[in-house]
């Protein structure tokens, strides 16, 4: 063999030892950035809109203050629902990225976080958005030319009849809200998904500040736990409101 085909032969071994060298730390490197790339990716995926996840509970059915705190009670559940459990459990489950919907709720329903008991639960919906970075209230903002103040102390002592909730505690609150007759003027401003609070004239006088509480999407489909109907519902927004007693709404965001 001439000296210049074993030359040859050197030059081509060594250009085929260089390829397999950088084909080899090539895939080193995919394999250590598309796995994480990949997981990304999966959970932007996985990640479910607020819409989809209350539309998700449509139908479950109606009752009245599920979640609890004693070992017969649970803390989470989507069996059933009442107004308040409905937004806190679609809240949960929306925030539950690295945690699961259980652990959420923890954070979203005790003040503060995570003290669990009866006592330190967000029994008020209106001091819970203003406590929580989960949730803001928009009521100005959406309607700075029409919306009212009301001053309440929620769970105040009353001389006979003493605190809604039998816990030592209250707080002194300004409610933001539109008069329902305002409210469709400010509909076309307001955020695709966003919370809805109703409140009713003299529930003041009791330490109460809204009534109930639902979600409303793209300014016309109102999802809620009614108790008229028996079941998580989806109805037109303005034929709700003007078929209710309710005297005021007040509006909030979901902060994602």
């Amino acid at each position: 063999m001439s000296k210049n085909v074993k030359m040859l032969l050197i030059i081509v071994g060594v250009l085929v030892v260089a390829a397999v060298s950088i084909l080899l730390l090539t895939s080193q490197e995919t394999d250590e950035v598309e796995p994480e790339e990949r997981m990304e990716e999966t959970k932007k995926e996985e990640k479910k809109e607020l819409k989809e996840i209350v539309e998700g509970f449509l139908g479950t059915p109606y009752e009245r203050d599920p979640l609890g705190e004693k070992d017969d009670e649970e803390l989470y559940r989507e069996d059933v629902f009442d107004c308040t459990t409905l937004v806190l459990v679609s809240v949960s489950e929306l925030h539950s990225n690295g945690l699961s919907p259980e652990e959420m709720i923890k954070r979203i329903n005790y003040f503060p976080a995570e003290e669990v008991s009866y006592e330190n639960r967000l029994h008020f919906s209106t001091y819970r958005n203003k406590v929580l970075d989960f949730f803001e209230d928009i009521t100005k903002e959406v309607a700075p030319d029409l919306y009212k103040e009301e001053e309440v102390t929620l769970n105040k002592e009353r001389d006979e009849e003493g605190r809604l909730i039998d816990i030592d505690w209250e707080e002194e609150i300004i409610i933001s809200y539109l008069e329902t007759e305002d409210v469709s003027q400010v509909i076309p401003k307001l955020p695709d998904e966003v919370g809805v609070a109703f409140l009713m004239n003299g529930d003041e006088e009791i330490g109460l500040d809204i009534r109930h509480e639902g979600f409303l999407f793209e300014g016309k489909d109102f999802i809620h736990a009614s108790l008229n109907k028996g079941e998580v519902s989806k109805e037109d927004f303005l034929e709700f409101l003007e078929e209710s007693d309710y005297d005021g709404v007040n509006f909030f965001k979901v902060d994602y």
